[in-house]
């Protein structure tokens, strides 16, 4: 026969609900990239009919029928594109993604 024993948690160490990082209306940066991901996700699921491999690029050539990396103005555009869907803060995205420094070609 089995012994169970008791799992014994310190009191105070154990929280099963992690404080929110953010909310629904003005999402962290971690929350914002997996948003951005699983919209380009979807648009190269669209595109292509499968879900991206991991050589694959998420910021992809729309004109292009197999994925080839976009320009650094289509990648700008594509995420405009996704924090336009998603709510998310444009500007915030581009600087963590090391793409800020023109962020006034995206509004022509």
């Amino acid at each position: 026969m089995k012994k169970l024993f008791p799992l014994e948690i310190p009191s105070g160490s154990y929280s099963p609900r992690r404080p929110t990082c953010c909310t629904i209306d003005s999402p962290c940066v971690r929350c914002s990239m997996i948003r951005l991901t699983s919209h380009r996700f979807a648009i190269f699921e669209e595109k292509f009919g499968r879900l991206p491999d991991i050589d694959d690029e998420l910021f992809f050539d729309e004109t292009r029928a197999h994925p080839v990396r976009a320009s650094d103005e289509q990648i700008r555009h594509q995420i405009f594109a996704a924090a336009e869907a998603n709510g998310l803060n444009f500007a915030t995205l581009l600087s963590y993604l090391g793409l800020s420094s023109t962020i006034g070609e995206i509004s022509n």
